[in-house]
């Protein structure tokens, strides 16, 4: 009859006990607002670094062309500033959402596989500029308006798809947005495509910066 009654433990110290309801929520919330953090391939400090890239790229493109007469397009200084600079951003892209992916398995890991098949498409779009030059188009065509402009026609479309696909209105204001800076660079002829092109990209990934550091303070 003295047997005796143990009462569980509510503390974190014994095994079998039951965890605190308020501990468990506060490790919860840590927890996710910690993987929110890690696994955000997009973090604000990224795309600021790259609209400033962006300005910064085919500033110099626009600078070695203005005053051109004949149009020639951008010097060997000046395009090795601009695909540097873009090279060196995407390949900090890489490394963050390579770190951001880290562990990640299924659906996530293959939603992200269809982008490397972009990379054949973008190189296609390079070839078709040599055929332009082998049919005999100008400099300002070769040199000024396709590059400067009809890549973003390309990206422009690409989110545009996926956004209408997703059903995600951010991403298709962004495919609007793009498609915008390509064909009003387009119109704006060989010179001021280029800086079109900058300024218009720098705005796109500035303001993209700006609702991501909203989100996450909210």
């Amino acid at each position: 009859m003295g047997q005796e009654i143990n009462h569980p433990n509510t503390t974190l110290d014994g095994e079998d006990g039951p965890i605190d309801t308020r501990i468990a929520v506060s490790l919860l919330t840590e927890t996710t607002e910690r993987a929110s953090r890690q696994f955000d391939a997009w973090p604000p400090y990224l795309l600021f670094i790259g609209a400033m890239i962006f300005l910064l790229a085919f500033g110099a493109a626009w600078t070695s062309v203005r005053g051109q007469h004949p149009y020639v397009g951008p010097s060997g200084g000046a395009l090795a500033v601009l695909y540097g600079g873009i090279l060196a951003w995407i390949l900090a892209v890489s490394v963050v959402v390579g770190r951001a992916s880290s562990g990640v398995r299924g659906a996530s890991v293959r939603q992200r596989k269809y982008r490397s098949g972009l990379v054949a498409v973008i190189l296609a779009y390079s070839i078709f500029q040599g055929a332009l030059y082998h049919a005999g188009a100008s400099h300002a065509i070769v040199y000024g308006v396709y590059p400067a402009s009809v890549p973003w026609l390309f990206a422009g479309t690409v989110f545009l798809t996926i956004g209408v696909i997703r059903e995600q209105f951010p991403l298709i204001g962004i495919g609007i947005v793009v498609i915008t800076i390509g064909l009003v660079g387009a119109f704006s002829g060989p010179v001021t495509a280029w800086l079109v092109s900058g300024i218009g990209l720098a705005v796109v990934l500035t303001s993209f910066a700006a609702v991501r550091v909203v989100q996450r303070r909210s």
